[in-house]
């Protein structure tokens, strides 16, 4: 509000000094004071006869405490507190200008919402300071402009033709579902118009045009069901009744918001919205999961960027969403507003929608424990309240936007420079059938923060989310881009076809395995205790190239079965081979060890392995033959943990699919690979799984020999 004796710049235009004491004034006119006609050295006697008013005040006051009983603890809370009142006090203009900023905020004041916990415990409990909420909200510089603007533009009438067109506005937008499979869609054109024609009678029939908005994207919410980590309660009565009165009261909140979004009205209205969103993931580019999100606008292209690695392709995002009444705004929690969006989108849609919600908060002025009397109006935080309570009062906001920077502005100059300001992320996914909830969280001292900390704790949301979907869903980090790697590598393992060593185990295995009781299969003719050298040549070959990415520096395997594929893959991996042997022999002086337990060599059985061996910088290739129960990888696997090197690969030529080893493993996070996977020994007949590449091998043949038909034809 001192502008006005600040020297105008060279380059200010005319404009630009009116304009500038226009919003001067027109603060002045919101406090209800008139322009200052004194100097600025009277206002300066002014400001600091009221500093000595202050002062004198908290003087009295620690008087009556007596000096003798005063800590070193309520010294630095005095300390603290006579600095607040200092920047309370500091320029009554600077406080007029803060508090007419603050005054259009009053609604979102809270006097609870405690952000730094280092200082409840210098708070005393009672609250001794009250304002008026109610104030009438005064009309922005900005909003004025911007009303007048749109009487500017709005000031020829509509005519018929535009009434027309404000009626069919859906028609001319220009939303990527508007032009989607035009020409797949021509047949059924004319019905969908049919449809269109009736919903709008329909809407006509029903009432107003908000009740009709509010009936277009009304849906009656689904249930979603929860994470039970314990799965007895769902066998529990009581928990189940427990569960059900939650929904129902989650429902029930859901109900009372009115949010809406015009992108999703119009994807709601348009007969070409269906197939837009129905369409199936761009699968060239690596995608095979088509979502949908609600999250900012701004924000989209970094929940793109994380998600995409792991498959999922977003339809659209809708972040247009618009606060329908005084509920979204105050009383909505951040967790029913992102449940809201994310339901709505999805039942309008029909894909898995991500929706965000981001509220801000600022914590209110402690209230010191300075050894004064509680009740003494000028003791603690009182005092505060008394020079301005809207600057000592907390705020929470339940969104973000322009209105972060106009208060962290406002009380910034009047406020401590660590004051805690929060931002607060809630990430809510809905499929239909599961929902989850993730969340970011900034602390950001007041001189620090604006709206751009937003990016944090979303950022912080999204990652946590995506690292919990993709546990939930199976998703793996850059599949497609791995699997084409390593497709590229098989084909042209010297000139070899796809699978070829993979196609010769298979025939042996079909042809020279026995099934013998408890399901062990018996392979001795080959890779037991007869070695084709030629065959475990050609799969060490294979299966090196799909680990070549993971650059392991030694293979672990045991002894003896797992050296006859270990030895011929460190050759083309140039690495040593260490291998665990099964009873301890006089070179093993200190070890490492693990127990395991398999059909085949029985129970409470340990490998062993030299700690000379592995160390800390390892990268290390589990090798096997096998892959049954998991129980030999595993306890390798543990080996590996306790020398405090790094696992990177599973690898085996022979796999039973149908025992529980690939699961076992999960909890790893390791990259498995088999050469052969066994479906089924059922009746003593060895049944086999088909791989993905065999797979395009057949369709790739089928497609050959459809070809030739049609050429002979």
């Amino acid at each position: 509000l001192n502008r006005w004796y600040d020297t105008v710049d060279e380059n200010a235009s005319p404009d630009d000094v009116f304009w500038e004491e226009m919003e001067r004034q027109r603060l002045l006119a919101k406090v209800g004071e008139s322009p200052s006609n004194d100097s600025p050295m009277q206002q300066q006697s002014a400001m600091d006869s009221n500093m000595n008013s202050l002062y004198a005040s908290i003087g009295n006051t620690n008087g009556m405490g007596g000096s003798s009983t005063t800590t070193t603890q309520s010294q630095q809370s005095l300390a603290k507190t006579n600095s607040l009142l200092k920047m309370a006090a500091m320029n009554g203009q600077t406080q007029r200008s803060a508090d007419a900023t603050l005054s259009e905020y009053s609604a979102f004041a809270v006097s609870d919402n405690w952000l730094d916990e280092e200082l409840v415990w210098m708070m005393n409990d009672d609250n001794l300071y009250d304002y008026n909420q109610d104030e009438e909200h005064v009309k922005s510089l900005d909003e004025q402009l911007d009303e007048w603007e749109a009487m500017e533009d709005s000031d020829d009438d509509l005519t018929e033709d535009d009434e027309d067109d404000a009626a069919t506005a859906w028609m001319q937008s220009d939303e990527p579902w508007d032009h989607w499979g035009e020409a797949q869609l021509e047949k059924k054109q004319e019905k969908r118009e049919q449809e269109w024609k009736k919903q709008q009678q329909q809407s006509a029939a029903n009432g107003n045009d908000e009740s009709n908005r509010r009936k277009v994207l009304e849906r009656k919410f689904a249930r979603a069901d929860e994470f039970l980590f314990d799965p007895n309660e769902m066998d529990d009565e009581a928990a189940q009744l427990e569960n059900e009165q939650m929904e129902q009261e989650t429902l029930a909140r859901l109900a009372q918001l009115s949010l809406h979004s015009p992108r999703l009205e119009r994807a709601q209205s348009s007969p070409n919205a269906r197939a837009f969103f129905q369409r199936e993931p761009d699968t060239l580019e690596g995608y095979d999961r088509l979502w949908v999100s609600a999250i900012d606008n701004v924000c989209f292209k970094n929940l793109v960027g994380i998600f995409s690695n792991y498959g999922v392709q977003f339809a659209d995002n809708f972040g247009d969403w618009q606060d329908g009444s005084m509920y979204d705004s105050l009383d909505a929690t951040i967790e029913d507003i992102a449940s809201y969006k994310a339901r709505l989108v999805y039942n309008i849609t029909g894909l898995p929608c991500i929706a965000s919600r981001t509220s801000f908060e600022i914590e209110p002025i402690p209230e010191l424990n300075t050894g004064m009397s509680a009740m003494t109006p000028q003791g603690g935080r009182s005092a505060i309240a008394n020079a301005n309570p809207r600057v000592a009062s907390g705020y929470r906001f339940n969104d973000v936007g322009m209105h972060v920077d106009y208060i962290c502005d406002a009380m910034r100059p009047l406020s401590e420079p660590e004051r805690v300001t929060r931002f607060k992320t809630c990430l809510c996914f809905y499929d239909g059938e599961m929902e989850l909830f993730d969340y970011g969280i900034c602390d950001v001292d007041l001189y620090f923060s604006n709206s751009l900390r937003t990016f944090i704790p979303m950022s912080q949301a999204i990652n946590e989310m995506m690292q919990k979907l993709a546990l939930t869903f199976g998703l793996e980090y850059q599949a497609w881009l791995k699997s084409r790697l390593e497709e590229g590598r098989i084909a042209g393992a010297g000139g070899a076809a796809l699978g070829s060593a993979s196609l010769k185990l298979r025939d042996r295995v079909l042809k020279e395995g026995k099934v013998l009781p408890n399901e062990i299969i018996d392979v001795s003719a080959f890779m037991d205790s007869k070695v084709d050298v030629n065959l475990m040549d050609e799969c060490a070959k294979e299966l090196a190239n799909r680990f070549v990415n993971v650059k392991p520096s030694k293979i672990l395997t045991v002894a003896t079965t797992g050296l006859v594929i270990a030895l011929p893959m460190a050759k083309y991996l140039q690495v040593p081979v260490v291998y665990a042997r099964k009873e301890r022999n006089v070179v093993m002086a200190d070890t490492f060890k693990a127990g395991y337990s398999s059909k085949t060599v029985g129970k409470n059985r340990e490998l062993l392995v030299s700690k000379s061996h592995l160390e800390e910088d390892d990268r290390v290739l589990i090798v096997d033959d096998f892959l049954s129960s998991g129980a030999s990888q595993e306890a390798l696997l543990r080996i590996v943990a306790d020398s405090g090197a790094l696992s990177v690969g599973v690898g085996v030529l022979l796999e039973k699919g149908y025992d529980s080893g690939r699961q076992s493993l999960s909890g790893f996070d390791v990259p498995i690979h088999s050469l052969c996977r066994i479906a089924s020994v059922k009746d003593g007949v060895i049944q086999l799984e088909e791989e993905a590449g065999f797979d395009r091998m057949k369709k790739k043949k089928e497609q050959q020999d459809k070809e030739k038909q049609s050429q002979s034809s």
